[in-house]
């Protein structure tokens, strides 16, 4: 019998987000402008792909992870609007080497040894959540990925008992007892 959670995560709308929908914004009033001002046919072309423009941009500001555990193996699908649904990245749990805080002196310790690490943050992006954000450190083809999630309760709990000896979560260092 598979063991199963799941957990969603809003992420923060970030600057490049907000400037998208003001561009969106911005080509609709002109288009406007130019249909009263220049001529109709071009305003209401600009102003319609404005509008099209911002149904999209204002979409994307509701954006949601979902980690989906069952078992060690999670898979990291990416919810827009709470409409489109798409698989992002899966973690297979035996290619995770170890599970670390990141705001913990192991996980800077690894960045600064293998400079060569790519980050790929599933995260809500809330500075203030960062003791509840963790890095999975993954071996792909030689290449150190570290997958950055934000764990509630329940999931780190889940987390610490199918990665026993590759976690920091519960104090608990790689069988040793932290200080």
């Amino acid at each position: 019998m598979d063991n199963y959670i799941e957990q969603i995560v809003k992420k923060k709308t970030d600057a490049t987000q907000r400037l998208k929908l003001f561009g969106a914004v911005f080509m609709t009033v002109l288009g406007v402008l130019a249909m009263v001002f220049y001529d109709m046919s071009v305003g209401l072309m600009l102003a319609a792909a404005g509008g099209f423009l911002i149904y999209f941009a204002n979409m994307a500001q509701n954006m949601e992870y979902e980690y989906v555990f069952v078992n060690a193996d999670c898979d990291i699908a990416r919810i827009i609007g709470g409409q489109s649904r798409k698989e992002v990245y899966s973690i297979k749990g035996g290619d995770v080497q170890r599970v670390l805080a990141y705001n913990s002196q192991e996980f800077q310790n690894e960045l600064e040894a293998k400079g060569d690490i790519v980050i790929k943050d599933f995260t809500s992006g809330v500075k203030a959540n960062q003791d509840d954000w963790y890095m999975f450190l993954i071996n792909d083809n030689g290449k150190t990925i570290a997958v950055g999630l934000e764990l509630n309760d329940k999931s780190k709990t889940y987390v610490d008992t199918y990665y026993k000896h590759k976690s920091n979560i519960s104090g608990v260092n790689f069988g040793y007892v932290k200080k």
